[in-house]
This record gives C-alpha cells, structure tokens and sequence, in this order.
C-alpha cells in the first residue's frame, strides 16, 4: 500500500495531505505560469485513495514537462545585442 510518505518522496515538487473527508491531496510548490495552466498544468490535485493520486502526479509531471518544454526560449538574446539587417 502506498502512503503519504511515499508519494511525497517521489513528488518532491508537491504538498501532499489527506483530508478529514478521506480524499488525498496535493498541491504543488511555487506558481505556474497562466500559460501553462491553459495548456493543462494544474495547481491542485486530488484522488480517492493513495495509488490514485500517485498516478495523477505522474501524469500531470509528465504534462508539465512538455508544456515546460513548448514555452522555453529557443535560444536566449543578448541585452548587449542589437538586431542585424
């Protein structure tokens, strides 16, 4: 069976916490660009039971890392830089 501490030592990037209602939590740590929201990070997730919310948390990392990925910069630009004609 999985527990609280076993999610939280693989999702480092998130709270997690089971409610007095039963259902399991979890929250991630720092903010996530509105952007990145649109496009399907979320900021909270919950499940039924432990096993459940562990695979959200792999999906939604999985998500995220792409999402992360498409909104990179290319190649970053210089302050000094100015553009060639």
């Amino acid at each position: 069976m999985t527990t609280l501490e076993d999610i939280a030592q693989v999702h480092t990037g998130w709270i997690i916490w089971r409610s007095d209602a039963g259902r399991w939590w979890a929250t991630r740590r720092g903010a996530v660009g509105l952007e990145a929201i649109r496009r399907g990070c979320a900021m909270t997730l919950d499940a039924d039971d432990p096993e459940g919310l562990a695979a959200a948390l792999t999906a939604q990392e999985e998500v995220t890392a792409e999402i992360v990925a498409d909104l990179a910069p290319i190649a970053p630009i210089a302050a000094d830089s100015a553009p060639t004609a």
